[in-house]
């Protein structure tokens, strides 16, 4: 028997699912797993796309929640949750956050392995160089924004805040606002709205005073390579990126949570193991899913820095809190989940936060191009994106 996974992600990323699926392997000798792992996401899901229109899909794809939903709508996921439980899985074992956020019409389609919010990475070797204290674990937005203004003072950008929206989110959230207008069927954008719109101007502030690196600086290095060179001091990022950071020799980092303003709020990164509905090898898939998602399994995959498991018995033990590995407040992660929030769950969601991201792009680094039509043409241009995902 042989089995087809497909995965997306950097290969320090993804390298822990070959050494899952040789693990499977070795506890069935009559199966061989393939393991397909495609760099960039884009691709990932424009594979996975084509692949299930030409009725040649991989038995088993990770896939982001935010991304799932188009597969489910064109019937081409198998719900899981049947044949978890009918091998012992138990959900509640699981954050309810990733269970929810996977799940369709009262049945989880597919299963959680990871449950990250977003922290704040701090470098501490441009912090002491600019003899600023390292970031405390509870923390303002003031205290947040005279941070970067310290580290831009000594020389170097202060924060790097990609514009999009799983970053905005977070911050309208702590400010008590909300980015859409139901959180289950939205049919618009609410960053027009009292403290939504505080929460984005506070964040264009940071850009247009120059805290963050300019279009022209990350046009040469990106954030990450900023942050791993000492030229960038915080950065907002989930857990994928601590594989990378681990192997910068002579780095020196850790993490810390988010900044709050009126309440504490994070925003949900989770993949989920997809099985793809008509496999031949159903039964098979089903039974890798159990096993990348036990104990064992997420033992492997915490060891590897890449994820915070969504097995709460992993993610609250020493593998992944006290890995001797950076960072060493891993504990950042695990805090920050009962805070956790997620963006709506509707097929055209990945088409919308693309047009959010120009418009975003645009706000942050085009000096003449106010936040008024920045948000005019988000309503203008992701109205039809809504209406489709509810026709």
């Amino acid at each position: 028997m042989s089995l087809t996974v497909q995965v997306g992600g950097e290969p320090e990323e993804t390298r822990v699912y070959g050494q899952l699926a040789e693990n499977f392997e070795k506890e069935h000798s009559d199966v061989t797993i393939e393991v397909v792992e495609i760099a960039d996401k884009d691709e990932h899901i424009a594979r996975l796309a084509s692949s299930f229109a030409s009725d040649s899909p991989p038995d088993v794809f990770l896939v982001n929640f935010r991304e799932y939903s188009q597969f489910v709508a064109q019937g081409a996921i198998e719900a899981v949750q049947p044949l978890m439980e009918e091998r012992d899985i138990v959900l509640s074992d699981y954050y309810p956050q990733p269970i929810q956020a996977f799940t369709f019409e009262g049945t989880l389609q597919c299963m959680p392995q990871n449950v990250s919010s977003l922290v704040i990475y701090y470098n501490k070797t441009v912090f002491k160089q600019a003899g600023v204290p390292f970031p405390a674990d509870e923390w303002s937005w003031d205290e947040f924004r005279s941070t970067a203004e310290k580290l831009s003072q000594a020389g170097v950008d202060g924060v790097g805040i990609d514009p999009e929206i799983i970053r905005i989110a977070p911050f309208v959230w702590s400010a008590g606002g909300e980015i859409v207008d139901h959180p289950e069927e939205p049919t618009r954008f609410t960053l027009d709205q009292g403290p939504a719109r505080e929460a984005l101007e506070f964040l264009v502030s940071l850009q247009h005073d120059g805290l963050m690196p300019t279009e022209q600086d990350l046009a040469a290095q990106d954030l990450e390579t900023r942050f791993a060179t000492d030229k960038l001091g915080m950065l907002l990022e989930s857990r994928k990126v601590t594989p990378g950071f681990r192997e910068v020799l002579d780095l020196k980092w850790d993490v810390t949570a988010l900044p709050v303003g009126e309440e504490p709020a994070g925003i949900l990164h989770s993949d989920a193991y997809c099985l793809s509905a008509g496999s031949s090898a159903t039964e098979t898939a089903a039974d890798f899913i159990a096993f990348a998602n036990g104990e064992q399994s997420a033992t492997v995959a915490a060891l590897s820095g890449r994820t915070v498991p969504s097995l709460k018995t992993v993610a609250e033990s020493p593998a992944f809190l006290a890995s001797g590995q950076p960072p060493a407040n891993a504990a950042a992660f695990v805090d920050g989940i009962p805070y956790i929030r997620f963006t709506p769950v509707i097929p055209t969601w990945p088409e919308i936060e693309d047009v959010a991201k120009d418009v975003l792009t645009r706000v942050f680094y085009e000096p003449d191009y106010s936040l008024d039509q920045a948000l005019q043409d988000l309503e203008s241009r992701t109205a039809p994106l809504f209406e489709e995902a509810h026709g």
